[in-house]
């Protein structure tokens, strides 16, 4: 899970399943299939939540469409309904028809209204049209653009159409994110005006299927902000919740989930997603199936449609503060263009020349080649910088690095080329790598080439790892841990994987590197499946947690961990980093377990080996917390005594030399004088009456 500070998205939780409908399925023809589920949002007073309608059809129940239906306060005797063709109509409480308003000549379709309060609209000029009631903001596909109406309607049924002017988008136009906002014009029209440059979406599922837009949801959270639900565009696809900021063409927050297993995943069932406004802090993801073949299916365990609750946190406004080094967090999402590469500024004569020798060298499957190449050139540009400290490192950019990771690794070469990993463990010591360099994740890369010393070094010392590439290696060395134990002592393997380091070492990084816990738990429900898997994991983590708690916990300090700082009071030696590459910190431990078990407690529980390790973690854990409530009830005792102590330290630090001030009562008496002499220049009096 990807977040920005002040923007991030939760993990989404379910509110409801319901069956599928065996008559609807039956029912359905080639035509435009309609969704089973549908689900509107209602503010409640108070300090609750609000309330979530939800209607499903069921065999003996039906339930109309409603999604072309509008209601407005300024207008409360009246329903404004659209048709699919763009059609408005006006209607009054009993759905009499008051006055009806064709589509225009050339619309193709309907592509999404939406309803405000006139009073709300600042897009609208002053003077023009009703000035209270309701306007529907429409927009529908021509033939070579995409029209935006503006329609206005008052309690009279008095109904104004605004001039807008068209969108240069045609209807068959490839993926991308177009921002516009609707600005007033002095001769009282309204004009679409871009505001940000367009970009292309990759990766997801609905870009290279054909007719599968309803894999994909859009919701406006306000301001420029915008929230994408769709399917991903890989062999097991997931759900994927992205919120962009569109004035800065940047990725705020993405969350990820799994596909309910509850839904059908056949080749011939479309998942529908549906987005649906709620709070401030929440909306709803509608998810239900349909199948393109009307025919009769096999009687079976009956698809579900579920409706799933996504709270996030969106700041109100656009603001830079927020854009700023969000530019690579979309990278994955967002296709580059053609003319980049032409468009991207080149490097210094030096590096292009010792990039073109180091690729000539890869051609020739020399690496060897490549690698003197690079450090006679570091070597040649660190003495170029040299100053009285000796000589400087040569500074290296974030394209130069980029560019000498896909020379060395040559992500798109067979898994056999010749390899060295020596520049690769020299930009990872030099911590200016990031996990977006190269393409499909810097750690499988390393893992195609079979390098787990950069992998080691990579967590270590890369810190924008994904949590989805961090559990997708850890099971590929649970996986080869199994393998390893399940063989004979006396069997010899010939395998070309030699390096994968042992399941408790690759785990202590894994454990010891910074993850956030939504992020973490869905990876390891993805990567983590089996038991067996799961088991492995643990048991090593119990181990951990038993060598803790079989050490002796000090309460009062030794002599060997107090010294005196440099004005004479004793204070504590600072402690050596909790925590080895052996034995990693108790909290880590801790936290990793935790997020474990709740990725995959059910799964363990349907494993009956799991259950000793369970009883013993439980064991193991109880007496420390017994032993932390314990120390707890010191915490107010103590406290005076830690307050004087910091006291001595900091009167230890003032300048000595100042003269002594002698008693309080010479102290108070010198304050008094001094404020009886003069008035302060920004002295200032308040008088309240």
């Amino acid at each position: 899970m990807h977040m920005r500070a002040g923007a991030h998205i939760n993990e989404p939780f379910v509110l409801s399943t319901y069956s599928a409908s065996q008559k609807l399925s039956k029912s359905a023809s080639g035509s435009k299939k309609q969704p089973s589920v549908f689900a509107t949002y209602e503010k409640a007073s108070g300090s609750s939540d609000g309330y979530a309608t939800i209607a499903a059809h069921a065999d003996g129940v039906h339930v109309l469409d409603i999604s072309g239906l509008y209601t407005c306060d300024e207008v409360p005797a009246r329903v404004l309904a659209q048709s699919p063709q763009s059609e408005f109509t006006i209607l009054d409480a009993d759905l009499n028809i008051k006055k009806n308003i064709p589509a225009p000549q050339d619309a193709q379709g309907l592509l999404r209204t939406y309803c405000y309060s006139r009073n709300s609209c600042t897009f609208l000029p002053p003077q023009t049209g009703p000035q209270a009631g309701a306007v529907l903001v429409s927009v529908d596909a021509s033939k070579n653009s995409t029209r935006v109406r503006v329609i206005c309607v008052d309690d009279m049924d008095e109904v104004s159409e605004m001039n807008v002017s068209s969108i240069p988008l045609k209807p068959d136009f490839e993926w991308c994110y177009e921002y516009f906002e609707l600005e007033p014009k002095d001769d009282n029209s309204i004009e679409p005006i871009s505001i940000s440059e367009s970009f292309r979406l990759t990766g997801l599922s609905f870009i290279s299927k054909v007719s599968s837009s309803e894999e994909v949801s859009l919701l406006s959270l306000g301001s420029s902000h915008v929230l994408l639900s769709a399917l991903t565009d890989t062999p097991a696809p997931e759900i994927v919740l992205l919120l962009w900021d569109l004035q800065y063409s940047v990725l705020l927050a993405s969350q990820s989930l799994p596909i309910p297993s509850t839904l059908s995943q056949a080749k011939d069932v479309t998942l529908k997603l549906k987005l649906v406004p709620a709070s401030s802090s929440q909306a709803l993801l509608v998810l239900s199936t349909h199948t393109a073949d009307a025919r009769p299916k096999p009687e079976g365990t009956p698809s579900r449609s579920s409706v799933l609750v996504v709270p996030f946190m969106c700041p109100e406004t656009s603001t830079i503060a927020n854009a700023l080094g969000q530019a690579s967090s979309g990278a994955k999402w967002m296709a580059q263009a053609a003319s980049s590469s032409l468009a991207a500024p080149s490097h210094d004569p030096s590096r292009t020349k010792v990039l073109s020798t180091m690729r000539t060298a890869m051609a020739k499957n020399l690496p060897q080649a490549a690698n003197v190449a690079f450090f006679e050139w570091e070597k040649r540009e660190s003495e170029a910088s040299k100053n009285e400290a000796g000589l400087s490192p040569a500074v290296l950019g974030h394209g130069f690095v980029k560019d000498l990771l896909t020379t060395v690794i040559q992500p798109s070469k067979p898994a056999n080329t010749p390899y060295s990993s020596e520049v690769v463990k020299y930009l990872l010591n030099r911590k200016v790598v990031n996990s977006t360099m190269l393409d499909g994740g810097l750690l499988a890369a390393l893992r195609y080439r079979n390098d787990w010393q950069s992998i080691e070094l990579a967590l270590e010392h890369v810190i924008d790892l994904p949590e989805a590439e961090i559990m997708e290696t850890l099971q590929f060395v649970v996986a080869r841990h199994r393998s390893n134990a399940a063989q004979d002592d006396d069997a010899m393997e010939i395998d070309s994987v030699t390096d994968v380091p042992s399941l408790p070492s690759f785990l202590s990084l894994c454990v010891g590197y910074t993850t956030t816990p939504p992020a973490l738990r869905s990876a390891m429900r993805r990567s983590l499946k089996e038991a067996e898997d799961i088991y492995a994991v643990l048991k090593i983590l119990e181990n951990w947690i038993k060598q803790w708690s079989n050490r002796v916990s000090r309460i009062m300090p030794s002599k060997k961990d107090i010294a005196k700082n440099a004005h004479g009071v004793f204070i504590m030696k600072e402690k050596e980093k909790e925590g080895t590459r052996d034995l990693p910190s108790l909290s880590n431990v801790l936290s990793f377990l935790r997020t474990l078990l709740d990725a995959s407690f059910l799964t363990l529980l349907q494993h009956p080996p799991a259950h000793a390790i369970l009883r013993q973690i439980q064991t193991q854990i109880e007496p420390e917390i017994v032993f932390t409530d314990d120390m707890e009830k010191l915490r107010g005792p103590l406290e005076m005594f830690s307050k004087a102590h910091t006291k001595a330290i900091r009167e230890a630090g003032q300048d000595k030399s100042k003269k002594p001030l002698g008693d309080w009562r010479q102290r108070r008496k010198q304050a008094h004088e001094q404020a009886g002499l003069s008035i302060g220049l920004y002295q200032l009096e308040e008088l309240v009456l």
